[in-house]
């Protein structure tokens, strides 16, 4: 009997179902040092020229308090800069695509995520998501389709989960 119970509560946790899920969404996020093959950006002047840390506040406030991460991996003068943002719980990918206007000839799925293709507004933007995890990897640079930034949401989501 306990082992049951053991084994249903490991499911609800990783699985973010049930009362479990709460314990879940509070669980921290450990983004990782590298990323795409880019170092993430640590340096606290670059950090707060992006804004990463007051949008991880901002993120984490309208989320109900949840646990938020904001990195960045690349460098500013480089041709290959990545915002890339996970939040615990679950969103809803096709409505947040719906709602930023994107006409469906511009969504487009790349490995697991879900892409927009940039446009005049928006940059290239791939989601990935579960009930325990949401990854929201962009593009900083012109020009990046969402073949290139599509992996980067992928693997940034096998890392932080």
């Amino acid at each position: 009997m306990l082992v049951v119970l053991l084994a249903l509560a490991a499911v609800g946790y990783f699985a973010g179902l049930g009362p479990m899920s709460r314990l879940n969404t509070a669980r921290g996020i450990e983004p990782p040092a590298k990323l795409a093959g880019l170092d993430r950006i640590t340096d606290p002047e670059i950090r707060g020229q992006l804004q990463l840390d007051q949008t991880r506040e901002r993120l984490s406030q309208i989320n109900d308090g949840k646990q938020a991460t904001v990195e960045a991996y690349g460098d500013l003068s480089g041709s290959r800069l990545f915002i890339v943002i996970a939040l615990r719980g679950k969103v809803d990918i096709d409505g947040t695509i719906k709602d930023s206007g994107a006409s469906p000839e511009l969504v487009k799925v790349v490995g697991q995520s879900t892409c927009v293709e940039s446009n005049d507004n928006l940059p290239t933007q791939c989601y990935r998501g579960s009930n325990t995890l949401t990854v929201i990897a962009q593009s900083a640079n012109d020009g990046v389709n969402a073949d290139t930034v599509g992996p980067v949401a992928d693997e940034a989501f096998t890392a932080m989960k």
